[in-house]
Protein backbone atom coordinates (compact mmCIF):
# COMPACT_ATOMS: atom_id res chain seq x y z
CA UNK A 1 0.00 0.00 0.00
CA UNK A 2 1.53 3.32 -1.01
CA UNK A 3 1.91 5.88 1.73
CA UNK A 4 0.65 9.02 0.00
CA UNK A 5 0.74 11.12 3.16
CA UNK A 6 4.54 11.31 3.26
CA UNK A 7 5.57 11.75 -0.33
CA UNK A 8 7.48 14.95 0.46
CA UNK A 9 9.23 13.60 3.56
CA UNK A 10 12.54 11.74 3.54
CA UNK A 11 12.39 8.04 4.49
CA UNK A 12 12.38 7.47 8.24
CA UNK A 13 14.74 5.08 9.98
CA UNK A 14 12.97 1.90 11.00
CA UNK A 15 12.13 2.50 14.68
CA UNK A 16 13.05 0.25 17.58
CA UNK A 17 11.94 0.03 21.21
CA UNK A 18 9.04 2.47 21.08
CA UNK A 19 7.25 2.98 24.38
CA UNK A 20 3.49 2.90 23.68
CA UNK A 21 1.46 6.07 23.97
CA UNK A 22 -0.84 6.05 27.00
CA UNK A 23 -4.13 7.77 27.75
CA UNK A 24 -5.46 9.59 30.79
CA UNK A 25 -8.47 8.53 32.84
CA UNK A 26 -11.69 10.50 32.40
CA UNK A 27 -14.94 10.29 34.32
CA UNK A 28 -17.13 11.13 31.33
CA UNK A 29 -17.19 11.42 27.55
CA UNK A 30 -15.67 14.49 25.85
CA UNK A 31 -18.04 17.43 25.41
CA UNK A 32 -17.40 17.71 21.67
CA UNK A 33 -18.00 14.09 20.75
CA UNK A 34 -17.69 14.82 17.02
CA UNK A 35 -13.98 15.60 17.43
CA UNK A 36 -13.19 12.14 18.76
CA UNK A 37 -13.24 8.50 17.68
CA UNK A 38 -14.23 5.73 20.08
CA UNK A 39 -12.85 2.22 20.53
CA UNK A 40 -13.60 -0.53 23.01
CA UNK A 41 -11.12 -0.80 25.88
CA UNK A 42 -9.55 -4.26 25.90
CA UNK A 43 -8.56 -6.16 29.02
CA UNK A 44 -5.11 -7.42 28.03
CA UNK A 45 -1.50 -6.29 27.71
CA UNK A 46 -0.14 -3.67 25.32
CA UNK A 47 2.42 -4.70 22.74
CA UNK A 48 4.19 -3.02 19.83
CA UNK A 49 4.65 -5.29 16.79
CA UNK A 50 7.67 -4.77 14.50
CA UNK A 51 7.94 -6.35 11.06
CA UNK A 52 11.15 -5.60 9.13
CA UNK A 53 10.03 -7.52 6.07
CA UNK A 54 11.89 -10.56 7.38
CA UNK A 55 11.67 -10.59 11.16
CA UNK A 56 8.67 -10.21 13.46
CA UNK A 57 9.02 -8.97 17.05
CA UNK A 58 6.48 -8.29 19.78
CA UNK A 59 7.61 -5.96 22.55
CA UNK A 60 5.77 -5.18 25.79
CA UNK A 61 5.24 -1.65 27.04
CA UNK A 62 8.27 -2.02 29.32
CA UNK A 63 10.35 -3.00 26.25
CA UNK A 64 10.62 -6.74 26.90
CA UNK A 65 10.68 -9.08 23.91
CA UNK A 66 7.60 -11.31 24.33
CA UNK A 67 7.56 -12.79 20.80
CA UNK A 68 8.29 -16.34 21.95
CA UNK A 69 5.55 -16.21 24.59
CA UNK A 70 2.83 -15.69 21.97
CA UNK A 71 3.91 -17.71 18.90
CA UNK A 72 0.43 -17.78 17.34
CA UNK A 73 0.70 -14.03 16.66
CA UNK A 74 4.02 -14.32 14.78
CA UNK A 75 2.31 -15.23 11.46
CA UNK A 76 1.11 -11.62 11.32
CA UNK A 77 4.57 -10.69 10.02
CA UNK A 78 4.44 -12.72 6.79
CA UNK A 79 0.84 -11.58 6.33
CA UNK A 80 2.20 -8.03 5.96
CA UNK A 81 4.34 -9.09 3.01
CA UNK A 82 7.40 -6.94 2.28
CA UNK A 83 6.05 -3.81 3.95
CA UNK A 84 8.15 -2.72 6.92
CA UNK A 85 5.50 -2.06 9.54
CA UNK A 86 5.16 -1.06 13.19
CA UNK A 87 1.78 -1.62 14.86
CA UNK A 88 0.30 -0.90 18.27
CA UNK A 89 -2.26 -3.16 19.86
CA UNK A 90 -3.39 -5.32 22.75
CA UNK A 91 -2.74 -9.02 23.38
CA UNK A 92 -5.89 -10.62 24.79
CA UNK A 93 -7.40 -13.97 25.71
CA UNK A 94 -11.13 -14.40 25.16
CA UNK A 95 -13.66 -16.04 27.45
CA UNK A 96 -16.65 -18.14 26.38
CA UNK A 97 -18.57 -14.94 25.56
CA UNK A 98 -15.74 -13.54 23.38
CA UNK A 99 -14.88 -10.93 26.02
CA UNK A 100 -11.24 -10.19 26.74
CA UNK A 101 -10.29 -11.73 30.10
CA UNK A 102 -7.23 -10.60 32.01
CA UNK A 103 -7.64 -13.51 34.44
CA UNK A 104 -7.49 -15.96 31.53
CA UNK A 105 -4.51 -14.17 29.99
CA UNK A 106 -2.65 -14.61 33.29
CA UNK A 107 -2.13 -18.24 32.34
CA UNK A 108 -0.02 -17.11 29.37
CA UNK A 109 1.66 -13.96 30.66
CA UNK A 110 4.41 -15.41 32.81
CA UNK A 111 5.18 -18.63 30.91
CA UNK A 112 8.53 -18.88 29.12
CA UNK A 113 9.18 -22.63 28.83
CA UNK A 114 8.67 -23.73 25.21
CA UNK A 115 6.79 -26.95 26.01
CA UNK A 116 4.41 -25.16 28.38
CA UNK A 117 3.79 -22.41 25.82
CA UNK A 118 2.97 -24.99 23.16
CA UNK A 119 0.47 -26.69 25.46
CA UNK A 120 -1.13 -23.44 26.60
CA UNK A 121 -1.51 -22.01 23.11
CA UNK A 122 -4.04 -24.77 22.50
CA UNK A 123 -5.78 -24.34 25.87
CA UNK A 124 -5.67 -20.51 26.05
CA UNK A 125 -5.16 -19.05 22.57
CA UNK A 126 -4.35 -15.35 22.39
CA UNK A 127 -5.19 -12.67 19.86
CA UNK A 128 -3.58 -9.38 18.86
CA UNK A 129 -6.12 -6.56 18.52
CA UNK A 130 -4.51 -3.83 16.41
CA UNK A 131 -5.61 -0.22 16.88
CA UNK A 132 -2.78 1.89 15.43
CA UNK A 133 -0.03 1.91 12.81
CA UNK A 134 3.13 3.90 13.57
CA UNK A 135 5.43 3.16 10.66
CA UNK A 136 4.88 1.86 7.14
CA UNK A 137 7.20 1.40 4.16
CA UNK A 138 9.84 3.83 5.42
CA UNK A 139 7.34 6.46 6.55
CA UNK A 140 6.93 7.69 10.12
CA UNK A 141 3.18 7.89 10.74
CA UNK A 142 3.36 9.11 14.34
CA UNK A 143 3.04 12.84 13.46
CA UNK A 144 -0.10 12.19 11.41
CA UNK A 145 -3.52 12.78 12.98
CA UNK A 146 -5.31 9.73 14.32
CA UNK A 147 -7.90 9.89 11.53
CA UNK A 148 -5.22 9.48 8.84
CA UNK A 149 -3.36 6.74 10.72
CA UNK A 150 -6.64 4.89 11.11
CA UNK A 151 -7.32 5.17 7.37
CA UNK A 152 -3.91 3.64 6.65
CA UNK A 153 -4.55 0.88 9.20
CA UNK A 154 -7.91 0.03 7.65
CA UNK A 155 -6.21 -0.15 4.25
CA UNK A 156 -3.91 -2.88 5.53
CA UNK A 157 -6.97 -5.14 6.04
CA UNK A 158 -5.38 -7.02 8.94
CA UNK A 159 -7.70 -9.89 9.76
CA UNK A 160 -6.19 -13.27 10.51
CA UNK A 161 -6.59 -16.30 12.75
CA UNK A 162 -4.97 -14.55 15.72
CA UNK A 163 -5.11 -10.86 14.85
CA UNK A 164 -7.70 -8.32 13.79
CA UNK A 165 -8.49 -4.60 13.70
CA UNK A 166 -11.37 -3.80 16.08
CA UNK A 167 -13.87 -1.08 15.15
CA UNK A 168 -13.30 2.63 15.63
CA UNK A 169 -16.39 4.85 15.56
CA UNK A 170 -16.02 8.62 15.07
CA UNK A 171 -18.44 10.91 16.89
CA UNK A 172 -20.60 8.28 18.59
CA UNK A 173 -19.30 8.05 22.14
CA UNK A 174 -22.70 7.50 23.75
CA UNK A 175 -23.48 4.56 21.47
CA UNK A 176 -20.06 2.98 22.02
CA UNK A 177 -20.31 3.34 25.79
CA UNK A 178 -23.79 1.78 25.76
CA UNK A 179 -22.50 -1.08 23.61
CA UNK A 180 -19.58 -1.65 25.98
CA UNK A 181 -22.01 -1.75 28.91
CA UNK A 182 -24.30 -4.25 27.19
CA UNK A 183 -21.42 -6.55 26.26
CA UNK A 184 -19.80 -6.40 29.70
CA UNK A 185 -16.63 -4.63 28.55
CA UNK A 186 -14.39 -2.60 30.85
CA UNK A 187 -15.08 0.66 29.03
CA UNK A 188 -14.01 2.59 25.94
CA UNK A 189 -11.15 4.75 24.67
CA UNK A 190 -11.79 8.20 23.17
CA UNK A 191 -9.11 9.40 20.74
CA UNK A 192 -8.91 12.86 19.22
CA UNK A 193 -9.28 12.68 15.47
CA UNK A 194 -6.55 15.31 14.98
CA UNK A 195 -4.18 13.89 17.61
CA UNK A 196 -0.68 12.59 16.71
CA UNK A 197 0.80 9.43 18.19
CA UNK A 198 3.16 10.42 21.00
CA UNK A 199 5.39 7.48 21.97
CA UNK A 200 6.07 7.23 25.69
CA UNK A 201 3.67 10.03 26.61
CA UNK A 202 0.48 9.90 28.67
CA UNK A 203 -1.53 12.23 26.50
CA UNK A 204 -4.92 13.95 26.93
CA UNK A 205 -5.50 13.15 23.24
CA UNK A 206 -6.48 9.67 24.46
CA UNK A 207 -9.08 9.31 27.21
CA UNK A 208 -9.97 6.14 29.14
CA UNK A 209 -13.64 6.06 30.09
CA UNK A 210 -14.23 3.07 32.35
CA UNK A 211 -17.45 1.36 33.29
CA UNK A 212 -15.61 -0.65 35.94
CA UNK A 213 -13.03 0.99 38.19
CA UNK A 214 -9.82 -0.90 37.71
CA UNK A 215 -6.11 -0.14 37.68
CA UNK A 216 -2.68 -1.35 38.74
CA UNK A 217 -1.46 -0.87 42.30
CA UNK A 218 1.92 -1.30 43.95
CA UNK A 219 2.11 -4.18 46.42
CA UNK A 220 3.71 -2.84 49.60
CA UNK A 221 2.84 -5.61 52.02
CA UNK A 222 0.44 -8.36 52.98
CA UNK A 223 -1.34 -9.88 55.94
CA UNK A 224 -0.98 -13.56 56.82
CA UNK A 225 -3.95 -15.85 56.27
CA UNK A 226 -6.17 -16.95 59.12
CA UNK A 227 -8.27 -20.10 59.61
CA UNK A 228 -8.39 -22.04 56.37
CA UNK A 229 -5.80 -19.68 54.86
CA UNK A 230 -3.30 -20.17 57.69
CA UNK A 231 0.18 -20.51 56.27
CA UNK A 232 -0.82 -18.51 53.22
CA UNK A 233 -1.86 -15.03 52.17
CA UNK A 234 -4.69 -13.15 53.85
CA UNK A 235 -4.71 -9.91 51.87
CA UNK A 236 -2.44 -7.75 49.76
CA UNK A 237 -1.66 -4.23 50.99
CA UNK A 238 -1.57 -1.97 47.97
CA UNK A 239 -0.88 1.65 47.18
CA UNK A 240 -0.08 4.27 44.55
CA UNK A 241 2.47 7.06 44.16
CA UNK A 242 1.46 10.70 44.44
CA UNK A 243 3.42 11.61 41.29
CA UNK A 244 5.28 10.00 38.42
CA UNK A 245 9.10 10.04 38.20
CA UNK A 246 9.19 12.87 35.66
CA UNK A 247 7.05 15.06 37.94
CA UNK A 248 9.18 14.18 40.96
CA UNK A 249 12.29 15.24 39.04
CA UNK A 250 10.68 18.50 37.93
CA UNK A 251 9.51 19.36 41.46
CA UNK A 252 12.76 18.12 42.99
CA UNK A 253 11.04 16.00 45.63
CA UNK A 254 10.66 12.23 45.91
CA UNK A 255 7.43 10.45 45.05
CA UNK A 256 5.43 9.17 48.02
CA UNK A 257 3.68 5.80 48.12
CA UNK A 258 0.18 6.13 49.62
CA UNK A 259 -1.77 3.26 51.13
CA UNK A 260 -4.95 2.38 49.20
CA UNK A 261 -6.23 -0.57 51.21
CA UNK A 262 -6.18 -4.35 51.60
CA UNK A 263 -7.23 -6.70 48.79
CA UNK A 264 -8.40 -10.02 50.19
CA UNK A 265 -10.52 -11.56 47.43
CA UNK A 266 -10.03 -12.80 43.89
CA UNK A 267 -7.18 -15.25 44.50
CA UNK A 268 -7.15 -18.84 43.33
CA UNK A 269 -5.48 -21.34 45.65
CA UNK A 270 -2.49 -21.57 43.31
CA UNK A 271 -2.13 -17.77 43.05
CA UNK A 272 -2.44 -17.40 46.83
CA UNK A 273 0.50 -19.76 47.32
CA UNK A 274 2.52 -18.15 44.55
CA UNK A 275 2.02 -14.68 45.98
CA UNK A 276 2.75 -15.79 49.52
CA UNK A 277 6.01 -17.50 48.50
CA UNK A 278 7.13 -14.58 46.32
CA UNK A 279 6.26 -11.86 48.82
CA UNK A 280 7.87 -13.75 51.70
CA UNK A 281 11.19 -13.39 49.89
CA UNK A 282 10.64 -9.60 49.58
CA UNK A 283 9.96 -8.93 53.26
CA UNK A 284 11.41 -5.81 54.81
CA UNK A 285 11.25 -4.11 58.21
CA UNK A 286 10.49 -0.78 56.57
CA UNK A 287 6.91 0.32 55.92
CA UNK A 288 7.01 1.61 52.31
CA UNK A 289 3.75 3.56 52.68
CA UNK A 290 3.58 7.17 53.83
CA UNK A 291 0.81 6.23 56.26
CA UNK A 292 2.12 4.78 59.52
CA UNK A 293 -0.97 2.63 60.10
CA UNK A 294 -2.22 0.31 57.39
CA UNK A 295 -3.68 -3.06 58.45
CA UNK A 296 -3.43 -5.17 61.62
CA UNK A 297 -0.60 -7.72 61.50
CA UNK A 298 0.85 -6.09 58.39
CA UNK A 299 4.01 -7.59 56.92
CA UNK A 300 5.79 -5.17 54.60
CA UNK A 301 7.68 -5.94 51.40
CA UNK A 302 9.87 -4.10 48.93
CA UNK A 303 7.45 -2.32 46.53
CA UNK A 304 8.57 -4.01 43.33
CA UNK A 305 5.42 -5.91 42.27
CA UNK A 306 2.15 -4.77 40.72
CA UNK A 307 -1.38 -6.11 41.18
CA UNK A 308 -4.30 -5.44 38.86
CA UNK A 309 -7.30 -4.62 41.07
CA UNK A 310 -10.98 -4.08 40.31
CA UNK A 311 -13.00 -2.07 42.83
CA UNK A 312 -16.33 -0.37 43.31
CA UNK A 313 -15.21 3.12 44.31
CA UNK A 314 -12.81 5.22 46.37
CA UNK A 315 -13.86 6.13 49.90
CA UNK A 316 -13.54 9.71 51.15
CA UNK A 317 -10.42 8.55 53.02
CA UNK A 318 -8.77 7.39 49.80
CA UNK A 319 -9.28 3.65 50.39
CA UNK A 320 -10.55 1.13 47.84
CA UNK A 321 -14.09 -0.13 48.43
CA UNK A 322 -14.76 -3.80 47.62
CA UNK A 323 -11.43 -4.46 45.88
CA UNK A 324 -10.81 -7.75 44.08
CA UNK A 325 -7.50 -9.10 42.79
CA UNK A 326 -7.43 -9.73 39.04
CA UNK A 327 -3.82 -10.64 38.39
CA UNK A 328 -0.18 -9.63 38.47
CA UNK A 329 1.33 -7.20 35.99
CA UNK A 330 4.94 -7.22 34.86
CA UNK A 331 4.63 -4.79 31.96
CA UNK A 332 4.79 -1.54 33.91
CA UNK A 333 7.28 0.17 36.23
CA UNK A 334 5.87 0.44 39.78
CA UNK A 335 7.18 4.02 39.94
CA UNK A 336 4.68 5.00 37.22
CA UNK A 337 1.62 3.86 39.19
CA UNK A 338 -0.51 6.82 40.33
CA UNK A 339 -4.18 7.13 41.21
CA UNK A 340 -6.15 7.33 37.94
CA UNK A 341 -9.52 8.63 39.16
Amino acid sequence: MALKTHTDAPPATFPRHLVPMAGVAASSLPREQASWAYEFKWDGVRAIAYWTGRQFTLESRNLLDVTAQYPEIADLGPALGRQQTVLDGEIVALDDHDRSSFELLQRRMHVTHAAAIERLRREVPVYYLIFDVLHLDGGDLCPLPYSQRREVLQGLALDGPHWSTPPSTPGKGDQMLDAARRMGYEGIMAKRLDGPYEPGRRSPSWLKIKLLLRQEFVIGGYTPGQGGLAGGLGALLVGYYDQRPEDAARLNRPAVLHYAGAVGTGFTTAMNKRLFDTLSALRTDRNPFAERRTAPHAIYVKPTMLAEVEFREWTSAGILRQPSFKGLRTDKDPADVVREI
